[in-house]
């Protein structure tokens, strides 16, 4: 028989997999700079992310699914109503343009001309400009994490309560891997993904579901997340380090896939 009750009330023995799209908002934050030549602090850093615009050549194409800001999750329902899950939240991390920062440190003569970002900074302010720096995880401030999820039942209706709203809600844990893109006085460094640090999350939404087996989802996520190993120079050892509390909202459609087992 199938383990998973008409009416939706019961998931388990079912897995489950998600695909959609989020927006993501992040708090201010500070980041530490160390390479050859410089090392530095700027301070309350804001920054948003990168949301790609809707075009069928970007969202309706299967060799471009990773552009745009995605999330993909997979899960298995072990109870009746609750699952363990793993899955990639996709977002972006890019430092707003031409903001007034406070910056600590110092930065070598010899890497520029531009005296005006060069020497020691004792709680000075500086303009951040792209000919200063441009800093941003646009290939992915990506959360791969794995989550303890709990769905509850909340409305039943239509016929044969085939149309159910349920709440659902996780706890997360994981590791960061941004793809960063440094541009340091001119020269560009597009790193490679790199395993940065780790991070922690809470998650709720409802899920409106049909048919027994599908359902679209919104849902929204609080996280907190620390980076003290971010890749700036690709073959050389400059790191950044900075800790970042992020929003994220999302929407995405998915299936119930109910294992079938024999009758007892």
């Amino acid at each position: 028989m199938i383990t998973t009750d008409p009416y939706g009330q019961s998931r388990y023995r079912s897995f489950y997999v998600t695909w959609g799209y989020n927006r993501a908002y992040y708090n201010k934050s500070d980041i530490h700079f160390k390479g050859d030549g410089y090392d530095f602090t700027l301070y309350d850093v804001r920054a948003e992310d990168m949301p790609e615009k809707f075009s069928p050549s970007t969202y309706l194409n299967p060799t471009q699914f990773t552009v745009p800001q995605f999330n993909f999750r997979a899960g298995y329902y072990f109870r009746k109503n609750t699952a363990i899950s793993l899955g990639w939240d996709h977002m972006k991390y890019h430092i707003i343009p031409t903001q007034l920062l406070r910056i600590d440190g110092n930065i070598d003569e010899s890497i520029s001309n531009l005296t005006n970002y060069t020497g020691q900074f004792n709680n000075e302010y500086i303009l951040y400009s792209s000919s200063f720096m441009d800093y941003h995880h646009s290939d992915g401030f990506n959360f791969i994490r794995v989550a303890l999820e709990r769905r509850a039942p909340l409305v039943n209706f239509g016929h044969s309560g085939k149309h159910l709203i349920a709440m659902n809600a996780c706890a997360s844990i994981g590791t960061m891997m941004p793809w960063t893109d440094f541009t340091f006085f001119g020269v560009n460094h597009r790193n490679k993904p790199h395993f940065a640090g780790y991070g922690a999350s809470l998650h709720a939404g409802l899920r409106y579901e049909f048919l027994n087996y599908f359902f679209v989802q919104v849902a929204a996520q609080a996280g907190w997340s620390n980076l003290p190993d971010i890749m700036l120079e690709d073959h050389l050892p400059s790191r950044a380090d900075q800790k970042i509390v992020f929003f994220e909202r999302t929407w995405a459609i998915g299936a119930y896939i109910p294992l079938k087992t024999k009758t007892e």
